[in-house]
């Protein structure tokens, strides 16, 4: 029996090691798969899929979507698709174990992957040291289930399934929810369906009792989801909901017709190896499931998703409805959700700016507005912190979202200084310059192509008032010299303008880093026309 407990704690961390080994080096891949060839329900479906085969984690795939329907990149309707699909492709784990796991001396072909994973960790260069992860997790998969096999020999005798008999809807029941604690206790379906698979190869249970323990844990799986998406974006909690809704109406459609379905399964295996190999028939059933779902599910997906969206309405328009703590696993979705996040607080700066240059003063609006970005502020350096960046490119584009925050806090410090009202007054055509470009920013927000035409053109005015803060300071100093003005009229004029050149700069700054999120490659910071006092 321990030897069964310490074989699911090794295949626990053998998969662990494999699935972030695997996001580490596809991750990026993933995120432009994910973008490119999500158009239909259907691409949608197999992109899931492939996705999840690939990384060898639906957690991993659903986290990517909710980041990407967080970021607008992609719709609800699309995301159910992938959720369908990464169901289908988290099979694939049952098939491995059953035609390699129980086949071949898996001692023989762990330890060998354990040394070679280690290896490769602690004397390979930085950028191939991943690899060894996925070695190092392939050995400890194989391994745990190679203790698994010795542990249920002897758990026949602490554990006995006779009396569970799959005529009676009572036993089915409890096997269902024997299936359901597995994955809850285990929080890896991949974990429970290799300890049933075991079981049925040791004959501790028999092949009926396996598909409905298999059932049970295609439940259980949505738990993990359901739990993470408490305190979550409203993203996060559509995506839980479609994941449950989705194996619960199969998984009762199944236990309904599950005569008929392991017929089909028998045959199906006989032509598949020759003979009806039980563990096999367990990994086709277990894909079959998520197969049936997809075909009940993915003709009524824009159904579905109404009834979602209307069940799980969105809240207010709050900046950070969308930084959720799950994805700062993922660094790609983690930093293009914060990049429309601080996308959308630079809209509500302008808003703000545009409203102070019309009303020459701070209204309520104004106020709220500015508050909201400030508690936007301290939200999204909170999630930034956790986020860790594995690549050059990824490492640019995080580089560039940290600026572009600093130049946001610095934009609403310079919206916080008493000289805006009269920075208003003083230079009103000056205002009423960069009040021009900014109405024109504000109707590119929703177009990424103009966004790099903008930042030109903010550079353009940034530069321009640079150089007016430079003629005009002299010139009010040289009135004040022969007494033409007054020198406290002079100063607050220079004090007024100085508040409109840290204005524009910052916000022309906070402009260019998000473009150059987008390009992902760095780029110097521009100090070259200001003076230090005006930082």
């Amino acid at each position: 029996m321990i030897n069964a407990i310490g074989g699911i704690g090794i295949f626990l961390l053998g998969m662990s090691l494999l699935t972030n080994g695997l996001k580490e080096i596809a991750g990026e891949t993933l995120k432009k798969w994910l973008h490119t060839f999500t158009k239909g329900t259907l691409t949608s479906l197999l992109t899931g899929f492939v996705m999840t085969v690939l990384v060898q984690s639906s957690t991993a795939t659903t986290i990517l979507t909710v980041g990407f329907v967080s970021a607008g990149l992609l719709t609800f309707v699309q995301s159910i698709g992938i959720i369908i699909g990464a169901n289908i492709g988290s099979t694939s784990t049952g098939w491995i174990i059953s035609l390699l796991g129980f086949k071949i001396s898996l001692q023989a072909m762990s330890l060998p992957m354990i040394a070679l994973g280690v290896l490769i960790q602690y004397v390979a260069p930085s950028d191939i040291k991943k690899y060894g992860g996925v070695f190092t997790g392939f050995g400890l998969l194989f391994l745990g289930i190679d203790l698994l096999q010795t542990g249920m020999e002897s758990a026949q005798e602490w554990i006995s399934f006779d009396s569970f008999d799959t005529e009676s809807w009572l036993s089915i029941l409890l096997l269902i929810g024997i299936g359901i604690l597995m994955t809850i206790i285990m929080q890896a379906s991949s974990a429970a369906m290799a300890t049933t698979l075991t079981a049925l190869f040791a004959g501790a249970i028999d092949f009926e009792q396996a598909a409905y323990l298999v059932v049970g844990q295609n439940i259980g799986t949505t738990a993990t989801a359901i739990v993470a998406s408490f305190g979550s974006s409203i993203a996060a909690k559509r995506t839980a909901a479609t994941h449950l809704l989705f194996n619960v109406v199969t998984a009762v459609i199944v236990t309904v017709f599950i005569g008929y379905i392991l017929q089909l399964v028998e045959f199906m295996t006989i032509g598949l190896v020759g003979s009806f190999d039980e563990t096999v028939g367990l990994a086709l059933f277990h894909t079959l499931f998520s197969v049936l779902g997809a075909i009940i599910f993915v003709p009524f997906t824009n159904q579905f998703s109404k009834l979602l969206i209307k069940m799980l309405p969105e809240k207010a328009n709050a900046l950070t409805r969308n930084l959720d703590d799950q994805l700062v696993s993922i660094p790609s979705a983690a930093l293009e959700v914060a990049y429309q996040t601080l996308l959308q607080m630079m809209k509500q700066l302008t808003d703000a700016i545009l409203e102070l240059i019309e009303a020459k003063k701070g209204t309520g609006s104004f106020e709220k507005k500015v508050r909201e970005v400030e508690a936007a502020i301290v939200e999204i350096r909170k999630f930034l912190n956790e986020v860790q960046s594995d690549s050059a490119r990824l490492r640019n584009q995080h580089v560039a979202i940290i600026h572009v925050l600093d130049h946001i806090t610095r934009l609403v410090s310079v919206l916080r200084e008493h000289q805006k009202v009269e920075g208003i007054y003083h230079h009103e055509k000056l205002m009423k310059r960069f009040s021009k470009t900014l109405e024109q920013i504000n109707e590119s927000f929703g177009s990424e192509e103009t966004l790099s035409a903008m930042e030109q053109e903010l550079e353009k005015t940034a530069h321009t008032i640079a150089e007016e803060r430079r003629t005009r300071r002299r010139k009010y100093y040289e009135r004040t010299a022969v007494r033409e003005t007054e020198l406290e009229v002079a100063m607050s004029k220079v004090q007024a303008l100085l508040w409109i050149d840290r204005l524009v700069y910052h916000y022309w700054r906070a402009f260019a880093r998000l473009v150059e999120f987008q390009k992902g490659a760095e780029i110097e910071e521009s100090t070259n026309f200001r003076d230090v006092e005006t930082m």
